[in-house]
């Protein structure tokens, strides 16, 4: 499990490397500017859809030179990327929805990508379902992005982490505290000796850091508004 996802987190980091050197003309607000603005505004959690890994596994497996043993290694795989993308992406939603209320939250997924950056919000926010639902709409702006990936290698040292990106895809500078790594010591040890709720646990908790921490700046650097 811990192989597989490290892959799947490795494969979305480039997503978030290719995007961010698309906007290099964008300024980026100061961190003390950005806090205030994701405080009033909106974080949009990208949620990981794994779609080019499925399709290339779904072509793969369509291919009548299949042997019979690859063909059931491929439906293996692609069941197996179906269910832990579904896994991973509700474990998020709930965690951002019960340990997040720094600011106002939606989801998308990550091939909505470009729509987002264009603007265009409209039919590319989720619902409860985690389904494309043109009722949802984006209330509060200015919009901030939340993706999985690796972290910039100019502000840290490129580790896996929930990271979060201004409005042309652009994290903030530091000290904004603009990621949460993934995975810490808690949750190495809890890959050794696993609770039976594991993955969730660690969503709801990694979520909670997050928000904390975003708390923190804030109120050291902004003060309070409301």
């Amino acid at each position: 499990m811990l192989s597989r996802l490290t892959l799947l987190l490795a494969l979305m980091a480039f997503g978030i490397v290719s995007y961010a050197q698309d906007t290099t003309a964008v300024p980026v607000s100061t961190p003390v500017a950005a806090i205030k603005d994701l405080r009033s505004g909106t974080l949009i959690i990208r949620l990981p859809s794994n779609q080019r890994k499925m399709m290339a596994l779904q072509d793969a497996l369509e291919n009548d030179d299949n042997t019979n043993q690859r063909a059931k290694w491929l439906e293996k795989e692609l069941e197996a990327t179906r269910k832990e993308t579904r896994t991973f992406n509700n474990n998020m939603y709930r965690a951002f929805r019960e340990s997040y209320n720094f600011s106002d939250v939606r989801f998308t997924y990550d091939y909505f990508t470009p729509e987002l950056k264009a603007g265009n919000f409209q039919g590319h926010l989720l619902n409860a379902d985690l389904e494309p639902d043109a009722n949802i709409t984006l209330e509060q702006k200015p919009a901030f992005i939340l993706s999985f990936g690796r972290t910039n290698k100019d502000y840290s040292d490129g580790v896996e982490a929930m990271v979060i990106l201004g409005e042309q895809l652009k994290s903030p500078p530091p000290p904004f505290p603009y990621y949460q790594r993934l995975n810490d010591f808690q949750k190495f040890w809890g890959s050794i000796f696993p609770r039976e709720d594991q993955d969730e646990f660690d969503a709801l908790r990694l979520v909670g850091k997050l928000n904390e921490k975003l708390y923190k700046y804030f109120y050291r650097n902004a003060g309070p508004t409301d």
